[in-house]
C-alpha cells in the first residue's frame, strides 16, 4: 500500500469512529464510562487517587463523608458529635417514618409536613444521583448489580418525639435536639428527641447531611452510627429581605425561606415597605397598596402572606415584617390631601434629594397629623393578623431633620407646646412619633411585644436612654464593626442584633446607582470569609469591654434591593449567608480556614436542592482538600 493509500485508509478510519462516537452521543447524554478517580482519607483530607493503586478508594462525597470529623455537617453541632467512619447503602424507597410523638395535633400536623420535605431530599438526593448515573442500577427493583456491599432490603427508620407542643417560633424557644442513629443488621434507626417542633426540625436537617449519594455503588449511603446533641448559640438567626426597592415574587420569597431552613437560620426580616414602594395590601387602609405599589401585579396579598408565613413556619422560620418610619416613607402615603386626611407625608420626592435624605424618592411623616397614627394603626391591625411572631420591627433609621425643620406648620407646634426651649426639639418630635406609633402597635396586637430599631440619632448616646426604655426596645445595630454607636449601645444596657454593613450587608461592592460613583457606598464586595470572621464577641473585646452573651440576640445579614431583582438575588445570598449561619448557630472559636472543605459541601447541598448558590472556588479545589489554599 502506497504512502498516499495508507493516508487516506487511516482518515477513513478516524472518519468511521468519529461517527460511531457522534451516533453514541446522539443517543445518550454521556458517554457510558467509568472515572479512573477514587478518594482515599489520608490525615483527615481526601486525596484523590487511581483507582488502580488502592483497594480503599471511595467516591468523593462518600470520603468527605466519613473522613472529616465533624463530616459534612454545617453548621456545625455545639457539642462535638459522635460520628462512626462505617457507612450503610440504602434506597430511598426503604426510608420509613416509624414514630411520631407529640403532645399536640398541631404539633402532629407539623411533624408530618417536616417528614415529608426531608423525604423529599432524600428522593431528590437518589433522583440527582441517578441522573448522572454511568452504572447499571435499577433502583425500582432494589437491585445494583454494580455495588458489592449494598444490602438491597436495608430500612432506614426514623423515629421523633416532641415533648412541648410548641408551634410559635419565639426568643426563648427551645431549639435544642438529640439525634442518634444506631445500625443493627440490615436495619439502621434514627432516634430523634426534642423539646420542640422547632429542635426536631433541625435534627431531621442534620440527619439528612449525614447521608450522601455513592456514584460507585449507585446508592444512598449514611453514617452507620453517631449521636449528636445541638442546640444554637444566639436565639435570633436571620436574613433581611427589602421588598420595596425592587419586588420580590412570593415563590423566590419561599425559596430565600428554603435556604434558611438549610442552614438553620430562623428569620426572615421582612422589609416590606419603603418610600419607593408600598406592596403590602393592607384590608384596612387598602388605598395604601393602590397608590403605593409598583403595579398592580406587584403586591403581597393577605392569602398570600398567610401561606408564606405557615410555610416559613414549617420550615423553623418566622417572619418579622418591618413597617420603617417615619423616614423610608413615601409611594402609598401620598392620597390623605385628597380624602379629607391631610397632609400624613412630608417632603415627598423632595428635590435636590441629597440634601433632605439619603437616597430618593425622600419622605417623611407628618408626626403631627393625628391621622398618620390612625392609618399606621390599622395596617399594624393588618399585620397583627397575617404575621404570628413575638417581635415587630419599626424601622427608625436615617431621619433627616431638614424637612421637618422647614415645614412651618411643625415649627408652630413645637412652639405651641413650648418644645422650641429643649436641646433638641426635633429629637424630642421624634420621641412623640415614636411612642405614639408604639401605642398604635401594642393596641393592635395587643400585648407589649419586644420592638426593634435600627441604631440611628434617638438611640445614640445620651439620647437611647433618655427616649427609649431598653426593656422594650431591641436596637439593630448596622454600622461599621468597630464603631463606637456599638460600644455605647452595649453600655447603655440595650439587647443588640448585630448587622454591621461592613461584614453583612450583602449588596455592598456592586457599581454605584446613583450619581457617579463607580461603587455603591458600602463597597468593597464582602466574602464568606469576613462574614464568617464577624464574631460579637470580637467586637465588644476590641473596646476594652467584658463580654456579656446575653446581651446579644444575635445577628442578620441584609440584601438591599436597589440592583437587586429575580433569581439574580440568590446568587448574593448563597452560601456567603451559610457563613453567618454557622457563626450564630456555633459561635466557633476557630476561624475560617476549618470552615471552608464543609461549606464547599454545603454549597453543592443546596444546589442539589434546587438553590442557585454561587461557587467558592473551581471544582478541582473541592475535589482536591486543601490545594487552592495560599
Amino acid at each position: 500500500m502506497s504512502e498516499s493509500s495508507r493516508r487516506i485508509y487511516s482518515l477513513l478510519q478516524f472518519i468511521f469512529v468519529f461517527n460511531a462516537l457522534w451516533l453514541v452521543s446522539a443517543h445518550s447524554s454521556f458517554f457510558e464510562i467509568s472515572s479512573p478517580w477514587v478518594w482515599v482519607c489520608k490525615e483527615s483530607k481526601c486525596v484523590r487517587t487511581r483507582a488502580s493503586e488502592t483497594t480503599q478508594g471511595q467516591a468523593n462525597a462518600v470520603c468527605k463523608l466519613t473522613c472529616y470529623e465533624s463530616a459534612t455537617l454545617w453548621p456545625l453541632p455545639t457539642v462535638k458529635p459522635t460520628l462512626s467512619k462505617d457507612v450503610t447503602a440504602f434506597f430511598a424507597s426503604n426510608v420509613r417514618i416509624t414514630k411520631l410523638t407529640s403532645n399536640s395535633s398541631k404539633t402532629d400536623e407539623m411533624l408530618r409536613e417536616a417528614v415529608a420535605i426531608f423525604t423529599n431530599y432524600i428522593q431528590q438526593m437518589e433522583s440527582n444521583g441517578l441522573g448522572d448515573s454511568t452504572r447499571d442500577c435499577v433502583v425500582s427493583a432494589n437491585t445494583c448489580k454494580s455495588a458489592s456491599y449494598v444490602a438491597a432490603q436495608h430500612l432506614l427508620n426514623v423515629e421523633v418525639i416532641v415533648t412541648q407542643d410548641t408551634v410559635q417560633l419565639a426568643l426563648d424557644t427551645d431549639e435544642s435536639y438529640t439525634l442518634d442513629v444506631k445500625t443493627e443488621d440490615t436495619v439502621t434507626t434514627a432516634y430523634i428527641v426534642a423539646e420542640t417542633y422547632f429542635g426536631a426540625r433541625h435534627a431531621m436537617e442534620t440527619l439528612s447531611q449525614l447521608i450522601t449519594w455513592d456514584e460507585l455503588s449507585n446508592s444512598l449511603v449514611m453514617i452507620q452510627d453517631a449521636h449528636v446533641e445541638d442546640s444554637p448559640v444566639f436565639a435570633h438567626r436571620g436574613f433581611s429581605i427589602d421588598t420595596s426597592r425592587n419586588y420580590v415574587e412570593i415563590s423566590l420569597l419561599k425559596r430565600i425561606i428554603d435556604g434558611l431552613s438549610y442552614n438553620k437560620l430562623n428569620v426572615l426580616h421582612w422589609h416590606i415597605t419603603d418610600s419607593n414602594s408600598f406592596p403590602f395590601v393592607s384590608s384596612r387602609e387598602p388605598l395604601m397598596a393602590i397608590y403605593g405599589a409598583h403595579s398592580a401585579r406587584q403586591v403581597y396579598r393577605s392569602a398570600d402572606i398567610q401561606e408564606l408565613v405557615h410555610y416559613a413556619q414549617v420550615r423553623g422560620v418566622k417572619i418579622i415584617p418591618e413597617v420603617d418610619a417615619p423616614s423610608h416613607v413615601g409611594a402609598g402615603w401620598d392620597w390623605g390631601p385628597l380624602y379629607g386626611m391631610g397632609d400624613l407625608l412630608l417632603c415627598f420626592d423632595i428635590q435636590p434629594w441629597d440634601a433632605y435624605c439619603y437616597q430618593p424618592p425622600c419622605g417623611f411623616f407628618n408626626p403631627i397629623n393625628d391621622k398618620v397614627y390612625t392609618v399606621l394603626g390599622n395596617i399594624y391591625k393588618d399585620m397583627a393578623d397575617l404575621f404570628q411572631n413575638d417581635m415587630f420591627h419599626m424601622g427608625g433609621d436615617e431621619v433627616k431633620m431638614k424637612c421637618w425643620n422647614e415645614t412651618e406648620s411643625i415649627t408652630q407646634w413645637l412652639a405651641d407646646k413650648g418644645w422650641d426651649q429643649e436641646p433638641d426639639p426635633l429629637l424630642k418630635l421624634w420621641s412623640h412619633y415614636q411612642n405614639q406609633s408604639l401605642a398604635k402597635l401594642d393596641e393592635a396586637y395587643g400585648n407589649t411585644q419586644p420592638v426593634i430599631l435600627w441604631n440611628s440619632d434617638l438611640t445614640a448616646k445620651g439620647h437611647g436612654t433618655s427616649y427609649l426604655d431598653r426593656n422594650r426596645y431591641i436596637i439593630q445595630f448596622w454600622d461599621r464593626w468597630n464603631d463606637t454607636t456599638l460600644k455605647n449601645l452595649y453600655e447603655d444596657g440595650f439587647k443588640l442584633i448585630i448587622s454591621n454593613y461592613d461584614a453583612l450587608y450583602l449588596d455592598c461592592g456592586f457599581s454605584g446607582w446613583v450619581g457617579e460613583a463607580l461603587n455603591n457606598w458600602c463597597a468593597p464586595y464582602i466574602g464568606w470569609k469576613k462574614i464568617y470572621e464577624n464574631s460579637p464577641k470580637a467586637m465588644i473585646e476590641n473596646f476594652g469591654l467584658e463580654y456579656n452573651k446575653d446581651q446579644f440576640l444575635g445577628g442578620e445579614a441584609a440584601l438591599w434591593a436597589e440592583q437587586s431583582k429575580g433569581l439574580a438575588l440568590e446568587g448574593k445570598i448563597w452560601p456567603r449567608l451559610s457563613a453567618l449561619a454557622e457563626r450564630l448557630w456555633t459561635d466557633p472559636e476557630t476561624g475560617w480556614r476549618l470552615a471552608e472543605t464543609r461549606l464547599h459541601i454545603q454549597r453543592e447541598r443546596m444546589v442539589d436542592r434546587g438553590i442557585t448558590a454561587d461557587p467558592l472556588q473551581p471544582e478541582w479545589c473541592m475535589q482536591n482538600d486543601d490545594s487552592c489554599f495560599l
